[in-house]
């Protein structure tokens, strides 16, 4: 990736609380009508989000904020950022891996960016920018407004959670089942007490296809139904489907570059699957019954994840909240109190699922609106009043 007005290079440091451990090189994109502009949006990855390289597919990036100048960053830990320090006699060391990879030091790195592109020239003079985070990196998102959240006008918090307000509410990170499907939920129950499918790869199956659109959770309900009257056809056909394949999932997640993914996962889920170890384990909660197979020695080791208590108050700009009814990922509940946490927010519940890939047009437009018009703005709230 040559340098070039869109393609930008800089060092940061391994560790930015020892910068003398050394430095890698990281690298920003900015899209392809990028202008200097009060609008420009950091769009945020983590750790468990590869999408971004030194080739990204940028219409992707294009569909979600069009017509907005952004800024892409490459994430430690993926390709082509790993770092060999993280291992040690050819096999990695959880405690440097969650050192280096880990979520904080991802926030310092965001905000060496910012202050590149301001030495650049490419902000406003007064170096504030806007956030976009969905899912993961949604909390990553409000890790950042709480610790440079004066940098920032504008934030968008997509389908995504909060371990520290989940953990005071008394319930998990990731939404559970039963939640979201009361009645499939106990059909599942009967089934998984049946042994007939291995409950993992099963659960695995059902949060994959959760995540894909209304079709998949169509698809879901079916599988438990037809495993429900005996039958495991579906299921079987599906499960040679390399996207719900959890023995697959667990093949490449074992290779050097999921590590950095592996290292943001415990950090938002490893206290809740200490907590529900054994019986203890929520059945309904799908996350549960299948990230302990990809974790096991993260979740064996003393290892303890990093605190992740954020102080939403102290930010005062604007903060949009959305949340889909039917995610099999995150409870638009804690959407809610995530932006009650805020002092300027809203919270909208849209129909769909956790990609929100049903309507694309519409949500690409409300993230349109809120960026360049604002919480309040009439072309919001029209857009908002459509989505509900």
């Amino acid at each position: 990736m040559p340098p070039d007005d869109a393609h930008h290079y800089l060092d940061l440091p391994l560790d930015h609380a020892r910068p003398s451990l050394g430095s890698f090189r990281d690298f920003y994109i900015l899209s392809p009508d990028f202008r200097k502009d009060p609008a420009v949006v950091f769009f945020l990855t983590d750790g468990q989000m590869e999408l971004v390289d030194t080739r990204p597919d940028m219409t992707f990036f294009d569909a979600q904020l069009p017509g907005l100048p952004y800024v892409l960053i490459g994430h430690r830990g993926h390709s082509p950022t790993l770092f060999p320090e993280v291992y040690e006699h050819g096999r990695v060391n959880l405690h440097r891996a969650a050192e280096l990879y880990g979520s904080w030091q991802r926030v310092e790195d965001i905000e060496r960016v910012r202050l590149d592109l301001l030495g650049r020239g490419l902000l406003p003079t007064d170096g504030r920018i806007m956030i976009y985070g969905a899912s993961g990196a949604g909390v990553l998102a409000q890790q950042y407004l709480h610790r440079y959240g004066r940098h920032v006008s504008r934030a968008l918090l997509s389908v995504t959670g909060a371990p520290d307000i989940a953990a005071r509410s008394g319930v998990g990170y990731a939404r559970s089942f039963s939640e979201l499907d009361p009645e499939s939920a106990q059909a599942l129950e009967r089934v998984v007490a049946a042994d007939k499918v291995d409950s993992e790869s099963l659960a695995y199956l059902l949060f994959q296809l959760g995540r894909a659109g209304m079709e998949g959770i169509a698809t879901q309900r079916r599988v438990i139904e037809s495993l429900s009257k005996g039958s495991r056809a579906l299921y079987w056909r599906l499960w040679f489907k390399p996207s719900l394949n959890l023995p697959l999932a667990r093949l490449l997640l074992g290779s050097p570059a999921a590590d950095a993914a592996k290292v943001r996962m415990f950090e938002l889920l490893g206290p809740d699957l200490r907590r529900r170890s054994g019986n203890q384990r929520d059945e309904f909660n799908l996350m549960h019954r299948w990230v302990p197979r990809i974790l096991t020695d993260y979740l064996s080791s003393d290892l303890q994840p990093v605190d992740l208590k954020l102080d939403r108050r102290k930010f005062d700009g604007e903060v949009l909240v959305v949340s889909a009814l039917q995610d099999v990922v995150f409870s638009p509940a804690i959407g809610l109190q995530i932006s009650k946490a805020y002092r300027d927010a809203r919270f909208q519940g849209v129909r769909g699922s956790h990609r929100l890939t049903d309507d694309s047009a519409t949500h690409a437009a409300v993230r349109r609106a809120f960026f360049l018009h604002g919480l309040r703005s009439p072309e919001l709230k029209e857009l908002l009043d459509a989505a509900h």
